[in-house]
């Protein structure tokens, strides 16, 4: 049985388990899922009950069915589209957890998309930007979206914007020399803690169908961003691939999440984001394992 406060999570990584942890502290019975069984025992730790699932391109199995993370009210899916490494089932995973989801007792999805949909285009960029679906990585997003879009109940697209926050320092994107594209680019970055207060506000909401963009203001040019985060951790500055030097600020986008922040009357916690580099992180927390 469901009840007005149950949340499910399907990808309780990085920041599905932060997620958890908020939803817990206010008293959400949460129930996450794991690919993985030997990743139970660690997301048990978190308070919620935890069981395995892996969303693929198959039909639903027998089983499938008969797990708690489709008998409660919202689900939240936070699965990363691996488009980097190759993957174009993302589409297929959204219809086979959407297929569950009809067959239970969930009455809103939410899904975690990215502010990558808005590949290739340049200026101001809200919800109502047309894509470009000449690009491969916008057309596999814009799928999982339809699928989830495709749900009988009521459904939420969150697009965020690049995420960093505890253990996700920008600074990590510097290890080694990595060299970064586009130093005149602009950045369109959301901290951990305002994904999270995003989500929590969207699950009190009244049900709805909606898409959202979610990213913070600050809005400066990548040079400026990734040479200060590398000043913060004591590193040296950034270097940048000789491609694209020449582009300027006015040929790459802004995210602008107007839509979502009128929508919830939610105050960013995090909204200036070179100053929150100028907060102390020991290097072991920085996020230098890549992971």
């Amino acid at each position: 049985m469901s009840n007005k406060n149950s949340v499910s999570i399907i990808g309780c990584g990085w920041l599905g388990s932060a997620l958890t942890r908020k939803l817990i502290s206010q008293h959400y019975a949460v129930t996450v899922s794991t690919q993985h069984e030997e990743n139970i025992n660690k997301l048990l730790l978190l308070g919620a009950d935890v069981e395995c699932f892996s969303a693929g391109g198959e039909s639903p199995t027998p089983k499938d069915f008969t797990l708690s993370l489709f008998q409660q009210n919202c689900l939240i899916i936070a699965i990363p589209p691996m488009i980097r490494h190759g993957k174009k089932d993302y589409p297929d995973k959204i219809k086979h957890i959407v297929q569950l989801a009809e067959a239970g007792s969930i009455k809103q999805l939410i899904m975690i998309s990215s502010t990558a949909i808005y590949n290739d285009l340049i200026g101001n960029v809200d919800e109502h930007t047309p894509l470009n679906l000449q690009s491969e990585k916008t057309v596999i997003l814009h799928q999982a979206e339809q699928e989830l879009l495709a749900f009988g109940g009521d459904s939420v697209i969150l697009r965020l914007s690049g995420l960093l926050g505890p253990a996700r320092h920008p600074g990590k994107f510097l290890k080694g020399g990595k060299q970064l594209s586009e130093p005149n680019a602009i950045t369109n970055l959301i901290h951990q803690e305002d994904a999270v207060g995003l989500l929590f506000g969207l699950i009190n909401q009244p049900y709805h169908t909606a898409i959202y963009n979610g990213s913070s203001n600050t809005h400066v040019s990548k040079r400026e961003y990734y040479e200060k985060a590398a000043t913060t951790l004591g590193l040296s500055p950034p270097k940048f691939t000789k491609a694209h030097q020449e582009r300027s600020t006015a040929a790459s986008k802004k995210i602008i999440s107007n839509k979502i922040r009128e929508k919830l009357a939610y105050t960013f916690q995090q909204d200036d984001l070179l100053a929150w580099l100028d907060i102390p992180v020991p290097i072991k927390n920085a996020g230098f394992s890549g992971k």
